[in-house]
């Protein structure tokens, strides 16, 4: 099994980037070579890229932080901690909450040790703005660590952690003024800093998958038929992920299941017309 480095194997080749005086953010890292990275750690690098955070708790420890309404991705985050790192059980704190009448939930380990491992391989993993210049939000300078050379399999179990965070399928019946209807179809994934929504599509494009940047909506969209049918069939979402309160139709369906679906409905739209969310709504 791919080994991790090891804490006298902790290495020198990053070099903080900096912006003028602000906080160093992301690091400049090598792409790991195939066999230095295993399924779960492109698992964990997934999450961190998305929905998960490692910051400075101390000087000499480093906090992963995962807040989720998916119990799924949390315990998926817990399996790959444990798996990777050895840890016992009870250093992956998970704790619940309810908000807005929906449980969420939190995974924290802190950890100097497992904390170090992953900033040397990776650099640290903030994506979001931390400073504007007029109207133009400034990104802290970063890149997905995977490339042309990283193993297909590497690349879908990392792209099916960052879609099942921070990514979605739509299915839903579009009404025109004259009467004609349609289905929208298409997945997506939310992403504002600007080198990583390239990244994402690069990557892709690697597993044969073309995908739509929009850049007014932070977003990239895989919309054709066969493209959806690759990405169903080389990365899709983490089983059991289901799609959230914010979908007006689809609320805690899971999201492969929607997918399906939606191939599934090419050449037969009724079979979607017909479902009693859209009866209702009267389309």
């Amino acid at each position: 099994m791919p080994k991790l480095i090891t804490e006298n194997a902790l290495s020198a080749v990053n070099q903080q980037g900096r912006l003028g005086n602000e906080n160093p953010q992301r690091l400049y890292v090598e792409y790991p070579k195939r066999e230095e990275i295993s399924i779960d750690e492109a698992v964990l690098v997934g999450i961190l890229y998305t929905d998960g955070c490692l910051s400075k708790k101390s000087k000499n420890c480093w906090r992963f932080y995962l807040g989720n309404t998916s119990f799924k991705i949390i315990s998926t985050f817990k399996k790959c901690m444990i798996s990777l790192f050895k840890l016992d059980d009870k250093r992956v704190r998970i704790s619940e909450k309810i908000v807005n009448g929906k449980p969420f939930y939190k995974a924290v380990v802190d950890s100097g040790y497992c904390g170090n491992i992953l900033i040397s391989k990776y650099g640290t993993f903030r994506t979001l703005a931390y400073k504007s210049e007029g109207s133009a939000d400034i990104y802290p300078s970063t890149k997905i660590p995977f490339n042309t050379t990283t193993s297909k399999t590497i690349l879908s179990n990392f792209l099916r952690a960052a879609f099942s965070c921070d990514g979605g399928v739509n299915l839903y019946v579009a009404k025109h003024k004259d009467g004609y209807k349609h289905l929208t179809r298409n997945v997506f994934l939310a992403c504002k800093h600007p080198q990583l929504q390239r990244d994402y599509v690069k990557l892709l494009k690697i597993l044969g998958i073309r995908a739509r940047l929009l850049l007014k909506d932070n977003k990239l969209r895989i919309e054709k038929r066969e493209d959806l049918q690759k990405f169903y069939d080389r990365v899709g979402f983490i089983d059991g992920v289901q799609i959230t309160q914010h979908s007006a139709y689809w609320q805690g369906w899971e999201k492969n299941k929607v997918l399906a679906l939606a191939l599934s409905s090419y050449g037969d739209n009724s079979m979607i017309y017909n479902l009693p969310q859209f009866i209702r709504i009267k389309i």
